[in-house]
């Protein structure tokens, strides 16, 4: 129910209390008139012309009165049945799906436990979106999937960052880099992108924007199964754009030229950093950019819709009252 409609109901039970009132006032006085004791001659009287039109007047007023009650009780009656209306209300907002792809090689550590830091604050002010992270060396191992319990991403985003930082506390048994070193070599980053790419694979969300944040210097040391070419189209036909961040960008080196041309191509961006301080800046400019819009289903609402009949019918109160008055009821 409106909040407005809800200051008007209490005039209803107003407006048939004073209709009873005048109705009872009505009824006493013409009992009092029927007592009244007879007099003579009274036809001359009646026969006056003031006489003739001061009845007149009363007829008038009294039919004026009784045309407002009637119309006052169907419009009563009508707001008593509670018209109303569907409302069908769009709530559009904008939601996104982000994954966190973590080279955690001995030369991102670093840089790594930055962007964890700055993304515990971002968790924290979402609404529907929903991270996840994968962290990879010579193998890749799932942190936490896509969720957006912001508790637990929170959490075990300050876990990682913590160990990264080596600031574990005598509690907590934790290693970051546990499942990480299972193959030949270390910081195979084709490997990695490509199963970040695939986590993607199985989702059927497909009108949520899909983003990967790759933090890797792409300084590749072993045998891959996906180079970083095929891995950048599996995130194309997974509908997933990659910003690439590198600390280590020499300018113009092949190496940082080639993560770039790969982030490019699906749609991301690549960044380089020459501080690690500098990645608060990126990420809140990658969380900026990537929003996307969402169109969720119309939420149906039944609303009362008495219209004007409110206050017309406190009119037509006042205009009762004003009947009883000019004819003394």
């Amino acid at each position: 129910m409106d909040v407005g409609l809800l200051l008007w109901w209490w005039m209803l039970p107003a407006l048939l209390i004073v209709g009873g009132v005048v109705g009872v006032l009505a009824v006493v006085r013409r009992r009092r008139a029927e007592r009244g004791k007879p007099v003579a001659h009274m036809d001359r009287l009646t026969a006056l012309p003031r006489y003739r039109a001061a009845f007149a007047r009363y007829r008038a007023w009294t039919a004026l009165g009784l045309v407002v009650l009637i119309v006052g009780g169907v419009g009563t009656a009508f707001i008593a049945a509670r018209p109303a209306a569907v409302n069908a209300n769009q709530n559009d907002d904008f939601k996104r799906d982000i994954l966190l792809c973590l080279d955690v090689s001995g030369s991102m550590v670093d840089v790594d436990a930055e962007i964890l830091g700055v993304f515990q604050q971002i968790a924290q002010g979402l609404d529907g979106e929903r991270i996840g992270m994968r962290i990879f060396d010579a193998s890749s191992v799932m942190a936490f999937p896509l969720t957006s319990d912001y508790d637990y991403i929170v959490e075990q985003l300050g876990r990682y960052q913590r160990a990264f930082q080596g600031n574990l506390g005598p509690d907590e048994q934790f290693s970051y880099a546990a499942g990480t070193s299972n193959g030949n070599g270390a910081s195979l980053v084709g490997d990695g992108l490509a199963s970040c790419a695939l986590d993607f694979a199985d989702t059927d969300d497909t009108d949520r924007p899909r983003s990967i944040i790759l933090a890797t210097d792409n300084m590749v040391n072993g045998q891959q199964i996906f180079s970083l070419e095929q891995a950048g189209q599996l995130a194309i036909d997974n509908d997933v754009r990659v910003y690439a961040i590198n600390p280590f960008d020499w300018g113009g080196d092949p190496v940082s030229a080639q993560l770039q041309n790969v982030a490019e191509t699906t749609g991301g961006a690549y960044f380089a950093l020459d501080f690690a301080d500098t990645v608060s800046s990126i990420v809140e400019r990658v969380n900026a950019i990537e929003a996307g819009y969402i169109e969720t289903p119309p939420e149906v609402q039944i609303v009362d819709r008495p219209g004007p009949l409110l206050p017309i019918l406190m009119m037509l109160v006042i205009g009762v009252c004003v009947v009883a008055w000019r004819v003394r009821l």
